[in-house]
């Protein structure tokens, strides 16, 4: 009997640090590049990547065109980002509850598995969503003397992969806590 127990706040331990890990990735995503700008001269033959943070407000260059705003919204981005910490945030708080004070609320852990993989999915669509404006909007067209590309950052890989391990591990300690 002793042992059954044990090995179940183990795994309540495992489950709860890689909660929590997932949850220090999407909070460092949010903070590092989400768009990568990789700047290249034909003509000198280098290439320079430079990142665009989420937090950058005249970065995105949002301008008006014939009357009309145009550029990129990272509005999209920051409110992603913050869905999928308050979905891992519940996920922890659902593993204070179970690991330390033994109680097993799985509804708080099926409303934190849903939301952290939502956002986490939306922070890669996000991202996306932002290097293919930036692409759109913020282009220059130098022909064959150099090239810009906008891909997603590590920030938005971050987020995105904090979030699903945030979400899986939510969902393991639930299926291996009957």
């Amino acid at each position: 009997m002793g042992k059954k127990g044990n090995s179940k706040s183990v795994l309540g331990f495992v489950f709860a640090a890689l909660i929590l890990v997932g949850l220090v990735l999407v909070i460092v995503g949010m903070f590092v590049g989400q768009v990568a700008v990789t700047t290249s001269s034909k003509l000198a033959g280098t290439s320079e990547t430079k990142m665009l943070n989420l937090f950058d407000g005249d970065v995105w260059g949002v301008e008006e065109v014939l009357g009309k705003k145009v550029g990129v919204s990272n509005v999209f981005g920051i409110i992603s980002f913050i869905v999928a910490v308050v979905g891992a945030v519940i996920l922890a708080i659902d593993c204070v509850l179970n690991v330390f004070l033994g109680k097993n609320v799985k509804i708080i852990r099926f409303v934190g598995i849903a939301v952290t993989f939502v956002g986490a999915v939306l922070v890669l669509v996000a991202g996306l969503v932002m290097a293919s404006q930036c692409g759109e909007y913020l282009s220059l067209d130098w022909g064959s003397l150099a090239e810009i590309k906008y891909t997603a950052g590590v920030g938005v890989w971050l987020g995105f992969i904090g979030g699903l391990v945030a979400a899986v591990a939510g969902g393991l300690s639930l299926a291996f806590n009957k």
